[in-house]
């Protein structure tokens, strides 16, 4: 979870969510095509000295903030930053609730730092952060752990403390005090900053194809292999690097991709297709197909993951006739 620099700059505790993954190495993931299958959510980076996180809203980056060397950089700027130093990335998606408190905590500018607990009355602190105007993040780090409150027109919205992050009373933050030992940070948002606007990917201009149509961007095939892609999975689900394919538009006619099942309605019998083709080396193939179905995907978008995936001993023509044979599957069931 990012949020664990020293210093001024650094972000503070963020609210925890359902982890997609956690700590994988940087150059495993394809950040591009990773925030549409999160949805809702933040992506958290990190290496041995900086962190960052990307918001992510309806599939898209919102906002972006890398801390490095004591400065916190935002927007286009961080992207950038991010793509050059980022070491591990996490992946998690967050409530509604959490959601509105995931921009606040990223834009918040040092008001207090490094108060010491044993300084201050603790009741009287949080008093007088509720007269302000602004939104404060408070952040209580104590022997018995770390947590955050923050206080909105006058209220403590929301208050989580470490190890899960779930959102609890203000309590929670109260007890951590009662130790009577810790620093306390203060941090103020503002407001919306121009680095919140949505920072969308570059998109391909439109083709002259009819309006029935629409084109999505598929790899081109390599030369068949036998090896291993140590990242099947993850190739899978969030596509393959862009440095290591070749991308050409495929026409589909929309309709007909529309009215393809979901994976979750046909679950069973796409999972018996895979174990049939690969038997006991179906895992990896097994692990998509399920992330799929949780995730309320089409078997349209399986069929495109699956023809992407190699497995040792398999050519890539079995995972062709696989992806077929789930899109007839879904073909007979619409029917």
């Amino acid at each position: 979870m990012a949020g664990e620099l020293g210093g001024d700059c650094a972000l503070p505790l963020l609210p925890g969510g359902t982890a997609v993954f956690e700590l994988l190495p940087f150059d495993a993931v394809v950040l591009d095509a990773l925030a549409p299958a999160i949805g809702n959510g933040m992506i958290t980076l990190l290496d041995d000295a900086h962190a960052g996180v990307l918001v992510i809203r309806d599939g898209v980056v919102a906002e972006s903030v890398w801390v490095a060397e004591g400065l916190r950089i935002t927007g286009a700027d961080a992207l950038a930053q991010i793509r050059d130093h980022a070491a591990t990335v996490s992946a998690y998606r967050l409530t509604d609730e959490a959601m509105l408190l995931v921009g606040p905590l990223i834009r918040a500018e040092p008001c207090y730092s490094d108060l010491r607990l044993e300084w201050t009355v603790w009741p009287e602190l949080l008093n007088d952060l509720r007269q302000r105007g602004n939104t404060s993040v408070v952040e209580l780090t104590a022997p018995a752990g770390r947590g955050v409150t923050i206080i909105q027109n006058g209220q403590q919205i929301a208050t989580f403390v470490e190890p899960q992050a779930a959102l609890g009373p203000a309590s929670l933050l109260d007890d951590l005090a009662a130790s009577g030992t810790g620093a306390v940070r203060v941090l103020i948002d503002r407001g919306v900053t121009p680095s919140s606007t949505v920072l969308r990917l570059p998109v391909s201009p439109p083709s002259a194809l009819e309006p029935s149509e629409i084109v999505v961007q598929l790899p081109a095939l390599s030369t068949v292999t036998q090896a291993d892609d140590p990242n099947a999975t993850l190739s899978a689900l969030f596509g393959p690097h862009p440095d290591t394919v070749q991308w050409h538009p495929v026409a589909i006619d929309r309709p007909a991709r529309q009215a393809i099942a979901s994976v979750e309605s046909l679950l069973p019998q796409i999972t018996s297709l895979v174990r049939d083709r690969f038997q006991r080396s179906s895992g990896s193939v097994e692990e998509v197909v399920n992330v799929a179905a949780s995730d309320h995907q089409s078997v349209a978008w399986l069929a495109d993951r699956v023809r992407m995936m190699t497995v040792r001993g398999f050519l890539r023509t079995t995972f062709e006739q696989l992806a077929d044979d789930m899109l007839a599957l879904a073909g007979a069931g619409a029917g």
